[in-house]
């Protein structure tokens, strides 16, 4: 990866983190808003604004494994064991960062029995968008590993054919 393209890519990184950032405060905002024009939810407030809290937070750890991602490709060793423990820390953030949401939509609409169908698109687009990005980063993580051991197998024939 030339220098050009990684600079970009972690000042994307950086504007992504400081995003959700801002999320974390606006999050109970938006929540206490709600809850003041509409009072029957307003005792959801609360466990909504830390689960939407905590799915932010979440996805700001994710950047980090991201973060040690680019770093491995810029300097070349991003075809080792290491990397692909790297991509699995991805998914695992992944995958909670589409469950938190998940599971609180699907407390409002089938357990609190509000929401309507915008929340229940909404699931639908969180399960189905977070899903094939975790199911996408399964198949780079296998491919990763597909290279890893090929390149493990070239450097045995290479230190054999060398001596």
């Amino acid at each position: 990866m030339d220098r050009f393209s990684n600079d970009l890519l972690r000042f994307t990184l950086v504007l992504v983190g400081l995003c959700l950032l801002l999320g974390q405060f606006l999050v109970p905002v938006i929540a206490s808003e709600t809850g003041v024009e509409f009072p029957v939810v307003a005792h959801l407030v609360l466990p909504y604004s830390v689960a939407g809290i905590l799915s932010l937070v979440v996805l700001e750890l994710g950047l980090v494994p991201v973060w040690r991602l680019v770093s491995l490709v810029a300097t070349g060793n991003i075809f080792t064991d290491g990397a692909v423990g790297w991509v699995n820390a991805v998914i695992a953030c992944l995958a909670t960062a589409t469950a938190i949401p998940a599971l609180v939509m699907f407390h409002l609409l089938f357990i609190v029995g509000l929401g309507g169908p915008g929340v229940l698109l909404a699931l639908g687009a969180v399960l189905l968008g977070g899903s094939a990005l975790a199911l996408l980063l399964v198949v780079m993580r296998g491919l990763l590993a597909d290279a890893i051991a090929n390149r493990h197998e070239l450097d045995i024939l290479i230190d054999a054919h060398g001596r």
